[in-house]
C-alpha cells in the first residue's frame, strides 16, 4: 500500500497513531494496579487497550491508498474496537460510582451493547450515528457521575476525571465540527485536532484514575 497523498488525512494518521502511544503509555502506567485493584485495573485497562487499537487502525485507513471496499472492511474491527473501548469505559464509571458488584453485573451486559451497535454500524448502511449517540450518552452519563462524586467528596481524582471526560467530550464536538482546521507547519483538519484534543483527555483521565488507585490502597484493609 501507498501513503496516502491527502495532507489533512496524513496528519490525521499519525495523530491517530499518537493517540494508539497514549493509550499504551496509559495502559502501562495503570499496569501496577492490577495486582490489589485487579477488576477495576483490567477494566480500565481494557478500555484504554480497545482506544489504542482503534487509533492503530485509524492510522492506517486514513494513512494509505486503498479501495474502498478495502477501507470499509479496515473500518470493521476499528467501529468494533470503539464500541467495546466504549462499552468498557462506563463498567470503569459504574464500578467508581456504585462499587465492583454492580460493575461485574453491568460488565457482560454492556460488552454486549457494544458488540450489537457494532453489528447496526455494519447491516445498516449510515448507522454510525447511533454509535455516536451511545458514545454521546456514555460520555455525559460518565461527567455526571463523576461530577457527583466530586461535589461529595467520594472519590480521589474525581475532579480529573470529569475534566477528562469534559475533554473528551468537546473533542467529539470538534470532530463533528467539519469546519474546524488549522496550519501548524502541517494541515490538520477536524480529525486531527479532535485526536489531539483527545491525547489531552486521556492524559487527565490517567490522572484521576491514579489519584483514585493510590488512595483506595492507602485505606486500612486494602
Amino acid at each position: 500500500m501507498e501513503i496516502i497523498d491527502i495532507p489533512t488525512e496524513q496528519t490525521t494518521a499519525v495523530t491517530d497513531l499518537i493517540l494508539a502511544f497514549v493509550s499504551a503509555y496509559v495502559m502501562y502506567a495503570l499496569w501496577g494496579f492490577t495486582k490489589k485493584e485487579s477488576l477495576k485495573a483490567w477494566i480500565w485497562i481494557s478500555a484504554f487497550a480497545c482506544m489504542g487499537l482503534a487509533g492503530l487502525l485509524g492510522s492506517v485507513a486514513h494513512g494509505f491508498q486503498m479501495s474502498a471496499t478495502a477501507n470499509r472492511l479496515w473500518w470493521m474491527p476499528l467501529n468494533l474496537s470503539l464500541g467495546l473501548a466504549v462499552s468498557l469505559f462506563a463498567v470503569g464509571v459504574i464500578h467508581d460510582l456504585l462499587g465492583s458488584t454492580q460493575a461485574r453485573r453491568i460488565l457482560p451486559i454492556l460488552v454486549a451493547l457494544g458488540i450489537v451497535f457494532f453489528l447496526v454500524t455494519v447491516l445498516v448502511p449510515g448507522s454510525f450515528l447511533l454509535f455516536i449517540a451511545y458514545d454521546a450518552l456514555a460520555l455525559l452519563f460518565a461527567l455526571g457521575a463523576y461530577t457527583y462524586l466530586a461535589i461529595k467528596r467520594k472519590f480521589p481524582g474525581a475532579l480529573f476525571m470529569a475534566a477528562g471526560i469534559l475533554t473528551s467530550i468537546i473533542a467529539a464536538a470538534i470532530q463533528a465540527t467539519v469546519a474546524v482546521s488549522f496550519v501548524l507547519v502541517w494541515e490538520f483538519d477536524h480529525n486531527g485536532v479532535f485526536h489531539l484534543v483527545q491525547v489531552l483527555g486521556l492524559l487527565l483521565l490517567l490522572f484521576g484514575l491514579k489519584r483514585g488507585f493510590t488512595a483506595q490502597l492507602a485505606e486500612p484493609g486494602i
